[in-house]
C-alpha cells in the first residue's frame, strides 16, 4: 500500500522534533528595572512598532510607550502569575518588552475549568483578548467558532518571512488547524516519543528481572511477578502488577500499540479505519481482560479516576505504569529520592550514583519496537478577530508569539534572570540562586511559548540528573517508535466529526473499558460500535476517508 502525504508529513515530525524542551539567555534579559510603566526608551522611534509595512502610523488597538500592547489570556497553574507577588520589581515584564517591542497584558486564569471560562470568553467579544490560549486538543467549540470568523487567517502573514520561528510550524501541522481554507491557530509543539512503560527497577531486579522488557510476554511475567512473588517483602499478597484507571484512556492507546494497533486510526486495504475494527485491538483487550482476571491490575479499576494517578505507584501499591515517561519515571524516581526517601528492596546498587540505596524507576519507550505517539501539540492560541482589530495588530501579536520562542526568551521561562535568580557555572550550566524554584518571578510566562523550533541548539540548560538523563535515554526510543494518528489532520475537516464526536465517543469508550474489565461481552462492545455508527460514526468514517482519498492525488 502507499503511505501517502499526510502520513509521510507527520511522521517527519518524528525527525524534527529533539528529546527535551531547552532554555537561552541573552544580555537584555540580564538587565532589571524598577520602573514597569515605561519601556525601552527607543521603542517609540523603532520602525518595526510604530509604523507599518508602508512607512505609515500603525494602527494599533493600544499601545503604551510606542510599544503595542497584546492581550493574551492563558491558564495559570501557579497562581501569582506575573503579577507583583512575583515580578515584584517588574524586572521581567521589563525584559519582555526591551527585547521583543512589545507590550504583553497578561490575564492567568486558573487552570481549573479554563475551558468552560474560554467558552465563556467567545461569547463576549466586547471583553476579548487579542490572543485566546486554548488547552489541550482543539475543541469543537472552538472549530464552529472559526467557521463563524471569529479568528484571523494567520497563513498569509506566516508565509510573509516575518516570523521565522512560528514559520517552522510543519504542513502536516498546519493541516491540523486549517477550517475553512484557513490557519487558524499556533499550536504549542512537544515531543513526540513521551509515552512508554515505566516501573519500580528494585523490584523488577529482586525478583529476577535484570533487562527491560522487549515484548508483551515479557512486560505480562514481570507484571504477574509484581503481583504474586511480593515484590515489597512484607510476605502479604497487597501489590498489583500495573496501576490503571477507567477516566482517562491514554495508557491503553501506548498498550494497543504493543500489538500492532495504531493510534485512532490506521491505513488498511486502502483506506483509513478506527482502531476498533482491527484484529489487533480485539487481542490487545483481551490481554487487559486476562489482566483483570488474573488480579494483576486492581479489580475495580473502571471506577479509578485520574485524582492522584500515580500515587499507587509511589506508595508501592504497584510496580508499574504505562503514560508519559516523565510522569510514571522520572517524577517517580525524584519522588522516591526526594521527599520520601524510600529505601530500595534489593542490594543491587541504583544507577542514581548520588542516591545508591533508594528505589528507582526503569523507563522503556517501545514494546515490540512500538508506542503511542504523543499528540503533537497541546493547547495553542488563536488570534481574535474582536480582540486584534487591525492588521497591524496581528503582526504585533505574531511578533510576540513569535520572539517568545527565542532562546532569549526561553532563558527567561526557564531561570529568570540571570545575575539574579540564577547564574552559569564554570560548565556551562544555568544554576539557581534562589530556595524556591517553583517561585521564579518568570514563572508562567512559558505558557505564552509555542516551542517553535522545539530544541534551540545554543540553549542555556540546568544539568540534568540520574532520573532526567535516564528518561532522556528512553524518550530517544521512544521518538524513533511513536506510531502517529493518519487520521489527525483531516478529523477537523469532518463535518460530522466536528459536530457530533464529543457526543458519540464517551460512550464507545465506556464500552471498551468494560469489555477490557470482562463486565460486557465482545458481542455488547460490537452492539456500541453499531451504535456509535448509527449516530455518526458511519458519516466520519465516509467524510475521512473522502479527504484521505483526495489527499492521494
Amino acid at each position: 500500500m502507499k503511505m501517502k502525504k499526510i502520513i509521510a508529513l507527520l511522521l517527519a515530525l518524528v525527525m524534527v522534533f529533539a528529546l527535551v524542551a531547552c532554555g537561552g539567555t541573552g544580555d537584555d534579559t540580564s538587565k532589571g528595572g524598577n520602573d514597569t510603566s515605561k519601556g525601552n526608551n527607543d521603542t517609540s522611534k523603532n520602525d518595526d512598532t510604530s509604523k507599518g509595512d508602508d512607512g505609515q502610523k500603525a494602527n494599533y488597538t493600544e499601545t503604551k510607550d510606542g510599544m503595542p500592547v497584546v492581550s493574551i489570556m492563558l491558564p495559570g497553574f501557579y497562581g501569582g502569575e506575573m503579577t507583583e507577588s512575583r515580578d515584584t520589581d517588574g524586572a521581567v515584564q521589563k525584559a519582555i518588552e526591551d527585547y521583543i517591542k512589545v507590550s504583553p497584558k497578561w490575564n492567568f486564569v486558573n487552570s481549573e475549568g479554563y475551558g468552560d471560562i474560554m467558552n465563556m470568553t467567545l461569547l463576549d467579544p466586547a471583553n476579548m483578548p487579542m490572543i485566546l490560549a486554548f488547552t489541550g486538543t482543539i475543541s469543537t467549540t472552538i472549530i464552529q467558532a472559526a467557521q463563524n470568523g471569529a479568528f484571523w487567517d494567520i497563513s498569509p502573514y506566516l508565509d510573509s518571512g516575518d516570523y521565522p520561528n512560528l514559520a517552522t510550524m510543519s504542513d502536516g501541522i498546519r493541516d491540523i488547524f486549517t477550517v475553512n481554507g484557513g490557519l487558524i491557530a499556533i499550536p504549542k509543539m512537544r515531543p513526540l516519543g513521551r509515552y512508554g512503560l515505566s516501573y519500580r527497577g528494585d523490584w523488577a531486579d529482586k525478583l529476577g528481572f535484570t533487562e527491560p522488557p522487549k515484548t508483551v510476554d515479557d512486560v505480562y511475567n514481570m507484571l504477574k511477578a509484581f503481583r504474586e512473588n511480593d515484590p515489597d517483602g512484607n510476605g502479604q499478597k497487597d501489590t498489583y502488577g500495573l496501576e490503571v484507571n477507567g477516566s482517562y484512556l491514554g495508557w491503553m492507546d501506548v498498550i494497543f500499540t504493543w500489538f500492532g494497533c495504531g493510534v485512532g486510526w490506521v491505513e488498511q486495504d486502502g483506506n483509513l479505519v478506527p482502531v476498533h475494527e482491527t484484529a489487533e485491538f480485539k487481542e490487545a483487550c483481551d490481554w487487559l481482560r486476562k489482566l483483570t482476571e488474573e488480579g494483576i491490575i486492581r479489580p475495580d479499576w473502571p471506577s479509578v479516576g485520574t485524582d492522584g494517578w500515580g500515587e499507587a505507584t509511589q506508595k508501592g501499591q504497584t510496580g508499574a505504569f504505562v503514560d508519559t515517561m516523565d510522569g510514571g519515571g522520572r517524577r517517580q524516581w525524584r519522588y522516591y529520592i526526594g521527599e520520601a526517601n524510600i529505601p530500595s528492596v534489593t542490594d543491587t546498587p541504583s544507577p542514581d550514583p548520588e542516591h545508591p540505596n533508594n528505589a528507582w524507576s526503569v523507563m522503556v519507550g517501545a514494546i515490540n519496537g512500538r508506542t503511542a505517539c504523543t499528540n503533537v501539540y497541546n493547547g495553542g492560541f488563536l488570534i481574535t478577530k474582536a480582540g486584534a482589530k487591525t492588521e497591524d495588530d496581528v503582526k504585533a501579536c505574531l511578533a510576540f508569539l513569535d520572539k517568545m520562542n527565542d532562546k532569549e526568551m526561553r532563558a527567561l521561562a526557564d531561570f529568570g534572570i540571570e545575575g539574579v535568580t540564577y547564574h552559569i557555572d564554570e560548565n556551562g550550566y544555568a544554576v539557581s540562586d534562589i530556595d524556591d524554584v517553583a517561585n521564579l518571578p518568570s514563572q508562567g510566562i512559558n505558557q505564552a511559548q509555542a516551542f517553535l523550533p522545539y530544541v534551540l541548539d545554543d540553549a542555556v540548560q540546568a544539568k540534568d540528573d540520574a532520573p532526567g538523563l535516564a528518561y532522556t535515554e528512553a524518550q530517544k526510543v521512544a521518538q524513533e517508535a511513536a506510531i502517529v494518528d493518519v487520521a489527525a489532520a483531516y478529523e477537523l475537516q469532518s463535518p460530522t466529526f466536528v459536530s457530533e464526536n464529543t457526543n458519540i465517543s464517551q460512550a464507545l469508550n465506556d464500552a471498551k473499558v468494560r469489555y477490557c474489565a470482562g463486565v460486557d461481552t465482545w458481542e455488547q462492545f460490537q452492539a456500541a460500535v453499531a451504535e456509535w455508527e448509527s449516530r455518526g460514526g458511519a458519516a466520519i468514517k465516509q467524510e475521512i476517508n473522502d479527504l484521505y482519498h483526495a489527499n492521494q492525488g
